[in-house]
């Protein structure tokens, strides 16, 4: 595998195969095209590497037959070599200089036209190259497994000024871009590989992972709506699915506790939202409290079916194994229902701008949520007071706003005041009540 010596010995590569090939066997230079070499001051060749770009391609892609199957870590940096091929007298202003250039610059593209691809079995066969018989590939980047391509590339005359624009001291001379892919460096990082399986341990079962199609609040009377995602804590939702029977099963709410249900035999389970306290299942004959942190909050809420059955497994080494019995737990897909906050009451039912409206109801207000009080169209956010504040300090179950805010979002109200609906949005969840109003008095 090559090393970062690679990109030197492609340039090296190409040297040698231009000086043993060409018909004119003149010196090949490794120098911007606006210096001239202190060695070499007649006809020459120069190669200009001016751009090493990532082979995308190759970029996460191991060498076939390299390493161990099971080494990962590192792939190798795959390069590709843009080089400007230029050709050079002794004098630039003799009457034949750009013939003599031209002819060593057609000279120089047969031959690499001739080699397109460089072989480890091409050899040197003028003393002036090398020692004959040796490679012409130079030893770092010999024995690769992407061989070294050598490509011409058209360029429009706009990009070549580009070009040689960037070279403010040389002159527009006669030259060719040429691209040599693909040179691969090997990382240095150390690589690691997976061990071999020494334990076999599989199992067989006919069970499927349960399934929820829907989850609602459960309707309590002929009125309620059958599929409302609209719960509040305390009431209860339905799961609605398929394979929900199993050794036990569980329902997952947001970021508590799994709780064990009994489900029917119809596909449903039937859990209402917890408080402060789990609930009394199966598994805990009495209530116990839940972390503050984990409690449930308006706004959306994940719900998952959790199942555990017995499946038939085989453990061992290279042996027959032995088979025995274990539970596994299969989870469902997610469901969501959306957590309200519920108003009770407000006060007082009328007033101007310059009263104090108090909202009481239940998970009103915890301070990592943002809580909008919604009086008509007037959305006023409920915020701590600060020094000097008339409002009282909100909490879970009251919250207290001023109402300021309704003469710089609201047209101002008739004579006779305007009845405005007032509602609460908490965490973008609005509460179901819809029969408090606020008499908006001039």
């Amino acid at each position: 595998m090559a090393d970062h010596a690679a990109i030197a010995g492609v340039s090296q590569t190409l040297r040698t195969l231009l000086r043993d090939r060409m018909r004119s066997p003149v010196p090949v230079t490794f120098v911007p095209p606006d210096v001239t070499p202190a060695t070499f001051n007649g006809e020459r060749v120069n190669l200009y590497l001016f751009d090493v770009s990532e082979n995308g391609s190759l970029k996460n892609q191991e060498i076939p037959g390299h390493g161990h199957p099971a080494h990962y870590g590192h792939p190798p940096l795959s390069l590709d070599l843009s080089y400007l091929l230029t050709t050079h007298v002794a004098s630039e202003t003799a009457d034949d200089a750009d013939l003599t250039c031209q002819s060593l610059l057609a000279d120089a593209m047969q031959t690499l036209h001739d080699f397109p691809i460089l072989s480890d079995r091409l050899e040197i066969t003028r003393p002036a190259a090398g020692t004959l018989g040796d490679p012409i590939v130079h030893t770092s980047v010999r024995g690769e497994f992407e061989r070294i391509k050598i490509v011409l590339q058209p360029a429009a005359l706009e990009e070549t000024t580009k070009l040689w624009s960037a070279l403010p001291s040389a002159n527009f001379r006669r030259g060719v871009l040429y691209r040599v892919s693909t040179v691969q460096i090997e990382s240095r990082v150390p690589r690691r590989i997976a061990q071999p399986v020494q334990t076999r341990h599989f199992f067989v079962t006919t069970v499927r992972r349960p399934e929820i199609t829907e989850v609602y609040r459960t309707p309590i009377t002929p009125a309620d709506v059958v599929g409302d995602v609209r719960v509040r804590i305390g009431e209860e939702i339905t799961i609605a699915g398929r394979n929900f029977l199993g050794e036990r099963t569980r329902v997952k709410l947001g970021e508590l506790e799994p709780i064990r249900v009994l489900p029917d035999t119809g596909g449903r389970i039937r859990v209402a939202l917890p408080n402060a306290n789990y609930p009394i299942d199966p598994d805990h004959p009495a209530t116990r409290p839940s972390p503050a942190p984990l409690q449930i909050q308006p706004g959306p809420l994940r719900v998952q079916v959790i199942t555990e059955h017995e499946a038939e497994s085989v453990h061992g080494g290279l042996d027959r194994g032995q088979s025995s019995l274990e539970i596994r737990t299969y989870r469902s897909n997610v469901g969501l229902v959306l957590v309200v906050p519920q108003v009770t009451g407000i006060a007082p039912p009328q007033g101007d701008t310059s009263a104090l409206l108090t909202v009481n109801g239940a998970r009103l207000f915890r301070p990592d949520i943002t809580t909008y009080v919604l009086v008509g169209d007037a959305a006023i956010e409920v915020r701590p007071p600060g020094a000097g504040d008339p409002w009282a300090t909100p909490t879970d179950t009251s919250v207290q706003v001023p109402l300021t805010a309704l003469a710089e979002q609201l047209p101002p109200p008739p004579v006779a005041g305007k009845s405005l609906a007032v509602s609460v949005q908490v965490n973008g969840a609005q509460n179901r009540e819809d029969t408090f109003s606020f008499l908006w008095l001039p």
